[in-house]
C-alpha cells in the first residue's frame, strides 16, 4: 500500500515586511559557497548554499512561521537545520527527499524581494512513481510547509533570469 502524505500547503505573506527584508539582506551579502548537491541517487548539478543556523533574520523569519507550521503539523515543532540554497540558470536540482522519517517537515521560503512568473525556478513535488504532484511558482514572501518525505526538486531559473533564485529551508522535527 502507498503511503500518502499531504501536498504542500503555501503561506502567502509569511512575515512582516521588515522580516522580509532583512532576511533577503542577509542573502544577499557574504557566506555562499559553491558544490550544494541534493540529496539523490542520480549526479546532481551544484549549486550554492548558505548556511544560517546562526542568523538573527532567519531566526525572526522562524518566531513568524513556528505558529503555522505546528498547526500544520499538529503538534510542536523543533528546527533542526536552516540554510539557504541559491541557483542560476542550468542549476536545477533532483528529485530527493529531504527526511525519511515520519514527523519531520520542511518549510521553504522565497525571501526575494521580485520574482517575475517568466522566470521560471518552480520547486516541484513528484509522487512515487515519479509523476509531477505540485507545483509552487517562485513569489516573495511566500512559504511552503510539507511532509519532509515528499519527493520535490527545484528548477532551475530560466535563460532570461540574471537573478539568483534563492529558497530557504528550514528542516524541521515534531518536538513532542
Amino acid at each position: 500500500m502507498e503511503l500518502r502524505l499531504t501536498p504542500p500547503r503555501i503561506i502567502e505573506d509569511l512575515a512582516p515586511a521588515a522580516i522580509h527584508e532583512a532576511v533577503w539582506k542577509t542573502c544577499t551579502g557574504k557566506g555562499w559557497y559553491y558544490g550544494n548537491v541534493s540529496v539523490s541517487e542520480r549526479p546532481n548539478v551544484p549549486f550554492w548554499k548558505m548556511d544560517l543556523d546562526e542568523d538573527a533574520a532567519t531566526a525572526a523569519l522562524w518566531g513568524c512561521a513556528k505558529q503555522r507550521c505546528e498547526a500544520l503539523a499538529g503538534g510542536p515543532l523543533r528546527v533542526v537545520r536552516q540554510y539557504a540554497n541559491g541557483h542560476t540558470y542550468g542549476q536545477g536540482g533532483s528529485a530527493h527527499q529531504d527526511d525519511g522519517r515520519p514527523g519531520t517537515w520542511t518549510l521553504l521560503y522565497y525571501p526575494m524581494q521580485h520574482w517575475q512568473p517568466e522566470w521560471e525556478g518552480e520547486t516541484v513535488w513528484v509522487n512515487r512513481k515519479g509523476d509531477l504532484a505540485s507545483v509552487v511558482r517562485p513569489v516573495p514572501n511566500r512559504g511552503v510547509f510539507f511532509d519532509s518525505r515528499i519527493p520535490h526538486y527545484g528548477r532551475a531559473p530560466s535563460r532570461i533570469c540574471a537573478a539568483l533564485r534563492v529558497t530557504i529551508a528550514f528542516k524541521l522535527e515534531s518536538a513532542g
